[in-house]
């Protein structure tokens, strides 16, 4: 008799949640800003579009929640996409900078940002070239240079952006990968004596990464100045207390915090959910993140478990940085809180890796 294939519902609840915890506190972060910079009638303006996004992120996890698996690792699709993503990346460093940055490719109703969809991709590629060479992870021709060659091109383009951040959760998702391949120590030994000092050498040759730096570990030596950000993100945090001030009651989202519904929407929920709200947004996280693992753990074949394996490691790190730098406990590193930050291509990205781990899921033993 058949089995029957049923879908985690536990990690399906667990995203949904996160993703509404996000639509809320993406209202009560941004109205105020919205209704400063688009008028009195758009205070919705942020949540709308969020929601927009979200209704294309939801029909892309639904596709892929029922794809065929097989599809996922036909190197025609991954490389394909692979190439889309790889000539978005170089498009985006064309486009007018935002903020400073060449991050976004800007279209007439709306922007783009490839580096979002580069990591569940390149994961996707990851995971395809180790189900199929595992016996020779430790072979440079074989495995380790196809895979180091892409992850430092993809890397590479999304540092030309300006996105130091979201190549480093490339870099260190594709590593954790690597390494639960079995890759022999020796080897990683070698790696770190070669990237340490090749990051270290990366931080200081932009001011604006050695300002970041400098202020993490100093913020009161400019309080208004570049230490402003994490001074507020603290403040709000201390203010929010055990229960916290009530959604929509938070004071520094009136222009103290800068990108209250972004970078720094963690700090938000802290000041109007305290304590309580924060941590329970947590142990969503940690629950999601254990789900997406026991994807991995229970898998039937070495594809879908490296791709779980990755998949979660991205929205884990992701997190695990956003809320950091939110405690200042990281320095500032312009990465959202997975589906709970504004911002479109975040949403979808994370949608598609929550997809892809629910079509896993059903395969599990």
């Amino acid at each position: 008799m058949s089995r029957k294939l049923t879908y985690d519902s536990y990690l399906f609840g667990a995203a949904m949640l996160i993703v509404v915890v996000g639509i809320v506190m993406i209202y009560s972060a941004s109205a105020i800003l919205a209704t400063q910079k688009f008028g009195a009638g758009n205070p919705y303006h942020f949540m709308t579009r969020q929601l927009i996004w979200l209704f294309a992120g939801g029909a892309a996890m639904f596709l892929l929640m029922h794809l065929d698996t097989s599809l996922l690792h036909d190197r025609r699709i991954v490389y394909s996409a692979l190439a889309l993503v790889g000539l978005g990346l170089v498009m985006a460093l064309f486009q007018g900078p935002v903020n400073g940055t060449h991050r976004w490719i800007i279209l007439p109703w709306f922007q783009i940002q490839p580096s979002e969809f580069a990591k569940p991709v390149v994961v996707l590629f990851i995971a395809s070239i180790l189900a199929r060479r595992e016996e020779r992870v430790n072979e440079l021709t074989a495995t380790l240079l196809p895979v180091g060659s892409v992850l430092a091109l993809f890397a590479g383009l999304i540092l030309l952006g300006r996105d130091f951040g979201t190549a480093s959760v490339l870099m260190v998702v594709g590593v954790g990968m690597i390494f639960a391949a079995g890759v022999s120590w020796r080897l990683i030994g070698l790696f770190m004596i070669a990237f340490v000092p090749a990051a270290i050498a990366l931080v200081f040759s932009a001011a604006y990464r050695r300002d970041r730096l400098f202020s993490f570990l100093n913020p009161e030596a400019d309080p208004l100045g570049k230490g402003f950000q994490a001074l507020q993100s603290l403040i709000a945090l201390g203010t929010g207390g055990l229960k916290g001030l009530g959604i929509g009651n938070g004071r520094q989202k009136l222009f103290f915090l800068p990108e209250p519904h972004t970078d720094f929407i963690f700090s938000i929920i802290g000041e109007e959910l305290g304590f309580i709200g924060a941590f329970a947004l947590v142990g969503l996280f940690a629950f999601l993140v254990w789900r997406g693992l026991r994807v991995a753990q229970l898998s039937r074949d070495r594809f879908a478990f490296y791709t779980a394996l990755g998949l979660t490691l991205m929205i884990a790190l992701q997190a695990l940085v956003n809320m950091s730098v939110a405690l200042c406990l990281l320095p500032t590193k312009g990465i959202g809180l997975p589906m709970v930050s504004y911002g479109g291509s975040s949403l979808v990205a994370s949608l598609i890796a929550v997809g892809i781990l629910l079509n896993l899921s059903q395969q599990s033993t």
